[in-house]
Formats: structure tokens, sequence, C-alpha cells
């Protein structure tokens, strides 16, 4: 699987990530919908399903950042299997982008304190283990400016310089220590 071409694709299982400071109190995945999507892409022969997580995955170190409908750590684990034998490899990806990060409830508003990279660090090993330390964590880190963040943003937030590289570093330097290769989108760089 090494050198194999990745095709695949981006779910978004949790959405407690977007356009305002409103976090919903509950999963809105249909889980039919995941199923006829990840039959089709077995069919297809999509070989990589990366899975946003955000509010939907319980973090055992942090049940406070649950809603209903949150899928337990079990469960996780076996769709994890269901989708490996169809030939899929379960990606996890979260989100610690000041744009996208309302699932971490109230710990989105303590960037860059000790209490923050505990939890951050503490998600990011929950999220190894239960995913079974797979060769990869997507960070995303996208969108974190302004612009962004202008319209149903009561509280902004943007690391800027040094701190966005000393914060996004720390996370992909927790996703090394647990075993995987950090990925993250481009848009700094952009």
């Amino acid at each position: 699987m090494k050198d194999e071409m990745i095709y695949g694709l981006l779910i978004h299982l949790g959405r407690n990530m977007w356009g305002s400071d409103t976090v919903a109190d509950h999963v809105r995945c249909d889980e039919t919908v995941w199923n006829e999507i990840t039959e089709h892409m077995a069919d297809v022969k999509a070989n990589m399903l990366v899975i946003d997580l955000g509010e939907a995955l319980e973090y055992p170190s942090h049940p406070e950042l649950k809603v209903e409908g949150t899928w337990s750590v079990a469960k996780m684990k076996a769709e994890i299997a269901r989708l490996k034998s169809m030939g899929i490899e379960a990606i996890p990806k979260l989100n610690f982008s000041a744009c996208h990060d309302l699932w971490l409830k109230e710990y989105r508003r303590m960037h860059s304190t000790p209490e923050y990279y505990k939890v951050v660090a503490d998600v990011i090993r929950d999220t190894a283990e239960t995913f079974g330390h797979p060769r990869f964590l997507h960070l995303g880190w996208d969108e974190e400016k302004e612009k962004t963040q202008r319209k149903g943003y009561d509280y902004m937030a943007i690391r800027q310089g040094d701190l966005w590289w000393k914060d996004m570093l720390f996370t992909a330097n927790e996703a090394k220590r647990n075993g995987m290769r950090p990925w993250i989108w481009s848009d700094k760089e952009w």
C-alpha cells in the first residue's frame, strides 16, 4: 500500500467546524448515506477515506467533547475494520485551525496555552489509538485568517508568524510521537 496511488475521499463525520460560534448538539451524519458512499468507494476501487472527526468521535481523555450521537471508540474501530475489509484505508482528520475548531468547545478559546496543548496532545493520542496508529493524521490548519472569520463569528482568533508555526509544529510533532505522518492543508504557503 505504501507505493500505491491514493484514490480517496474526504468525508465529514463531524460538522462542528464552520460558519459560526454555535455548536451543534448532535452528530449530523446520516449513516445510511455514509454506508452508500463507502460501498460505492469500494465498488470503484477507492483505497483511502479521510474521516474528518471533530465532535463525532469519542475521545476517552475528554468526554466533555461528546455530543448526542458521537461514535464510541468501539463503533469507530468496527467501522475502520469494515473499511479495511473493503480495501479502504481509514485516515483520521482533526482540525486545529482557529477557524475550524468549534468541536473543541471551550478549549477553542484557549489557543497556545498549557491547557490547550494538553487537550490537543490527548485528542491526537486518543485518535491514534482508536485508528490503530494509521500512517497519516490530517491536522487541518486551513483558513486561519480574518477574511474567513469575518461573518458569523462572535470570537475571532488568528495565530500569526512564529505563534502559528509553533502551534502547527506542536500538532505535527504530536502526530509523529503517535506514529503518524502529519498532513495539513497548504493555505499558509498560499
